[in-house]
């Protein structure tokens, strides 16, 4: 008798299991996301306050971000949140979730050195500690707790609008653009994934031209063959966007 006559089958998981292991596998996922999130923060400050990036082989934060290939908004809440709380050491500020140390990093400096209200941060839900905040707030300022609530959001408000104009100013630099507003508009434009030719252009002109001034030799220019090639194409394809499929066949033919 063959051997697959005696082999158990796997019982079949319900519906119910299977979203519980879903469930339980988007947990553990965030938390590890978020520690590494918090990781890179308490690093990336670590390098930043001792001017590093040169030292590191990199010209500016901006670069050095870049390389690693981690996100503007990730790179610059982070960084900032670390260097808001910059008097806990290493280790109270990884026990935190970021939301936790977003909200400590936004009260009074005597609040955010409070053990017990650092203890908290680490093991309190965002609500929770929300609301221990509110509430040791509002006794020692003797004020409304709905007052010292709309303080707190206020001041989120303003550490999200730091991180937003860093933010801006790093893809101003990476694309050569002078101009916050107009450098602004064509972020806006390409997070939509609405590219306008024009925009492509003016930000492809001051990339060029640093590509072109700066080649010298034979592999340089080798590079700079393969670069325009690419721009070639990738401008065959914001056409196609802006423009759509039929405004470049009618060309073609």
């Amino acid at each position: 008798m063959g051997t697959a006559m005696f082999q158990v089958m796997a019982p079949v998981k319900s519906l119910d299991e299977r979203l519980h292991e879903s469930d339980q596998t988007i947990t553990e996922s965030w938390v590890a996301l978020n520690k590494r999130s918090m990781l890179i923060g308490w690093e990336g400050y670590f390098i930043k306050h001792n001017n590093g990036w040169e030292r590191l082989g990199y010209p500016d934060e901006k670069s050095y971000r870049a390389s690693k290939g981690i996100g503007r908004s990730t790179w610059y809440t982070m960084v900032g949140l670390a260097e808001r709380l910059q008097m806990l050491s290493k280790e109270q500020f990884l026990s935190m979730s970021i939301e936790n140390a977003e909200q400590l990093s936004v009260v009074p400096s005597m609040v955010r050195e409070n053990p017990a209200l650092i203890d908290a941060a680490a093991a309190m839900t965002a609500k929770q500690f929300e609301n221990e905040l509110v509430q040791y707030k509002a006794l020692a300022e003797n004020k409304p707790k709905g007052e010292v609530l709309v303080t707190m959001k206020w001041h989120l408000k303003q550490a999200q609008r730091e991180v937003i104009e860093r933010g801006l100013d790093d893809w101003q630099h990476e694309h050569g653009i002078d101009d916050p507003g107009y450098a602004l508009e064509l972020m806006i434009a390409e997070y939509h994934d609405k590219p306008t030719l024009v925009g492509f252009m003016a930000e492809s002109i001051p990339r060029l031209t640093r590509a072109v001034t700066e080649a010298h030799n034979v592999e340089e220019l080798e590079a700079l063959r393969t670069l325009f090639a690419a721009h070639i194409h990738e401008m065959g394809e914001i056409l196609k966007v802006c423009c759509g499929e039929s405004c470049v066949s009618e060309e073609a033919a």
